[in-house]
């Protein structure tokens, strides 16, 4: 059995029937500079579909966004996901006033998911999104890959991702419902 298929996925519906996506199948969009955000958005979205709709996958065209933290990774990975960004059911809109949620060099990382009359709000733990964190990403990531010091980097990213991948959802994520 090849690593993928024990990999966290979901599973969304579309008017040609179900979709399954994985991380590998979000980095063909987001590409292999976005590993991390490709990881977190399937492990949030994987929490947050499965308490939005718990007998059934969602429908991917009637979920709703909004990204504390409108990373090109994230919103690609959303895009891919759900097509909101295209069709106007995604808000961008960079957080600073979570008391929760880990910082990002634009915003902080929360989401908030709308589905069928619910809209349920996640974020990683700080933990997972710290300084070095921080420090890493602002150092290093638009930097080329064969930029003199980057190999490092590229590990550390690759660790971070088999955290998120790891964890176990109440290690990772915190969520609270929201009223409509």
């Amino acid at each position: 059995m090849s690593q993928a298929s024990t990999e966290p996925y979901i599973t969304l519906l579309d008017q040609d029937g179900e979709i399954t996506l994985r991380r590998e199948d979000l980095l063909k969009y987001a590409t292999n500079a976005n590993v991390i955000a490709a990881a977190l958005m399937i492990r949030v979205c994987r929490l947050a579909f499965s308490l939005l709709s718990p007998d059934a996958p969602v429908k991917r065209r009637e979920l709703y966004w909004t990204l504390g933290f409108p990373g090109a990774g994230l919103v690609d990975c959303v895009e891919m996901i759900s097509h909101a960004v295209r069709e106007g059911r995604c808000l961008q809109q960079p957080e600073c006033n979570h008391p929760d949620a880990p910082f990002s060099l634009n915003g902080q990382m929360v989401f908030t998911i709308g589905y069928a009359g619910k809209r349920l709000q996640l974020w990683p733990d700080p933990s997972v999104f710290d300084d070095e964190f921080r420090s890493e990403v602002a150092a290093w990531q638009e930097l080329p890959d064969d930029a003199p010091g980057r190999d490092a980097f590229l590990r550390y990213k690759e660790g971070k991702v088999q955290d998120i991948m790891t964890l176990a959802d109440e290690a990772l994520l915190h969520t609270r419902w929201l009223k409509n």
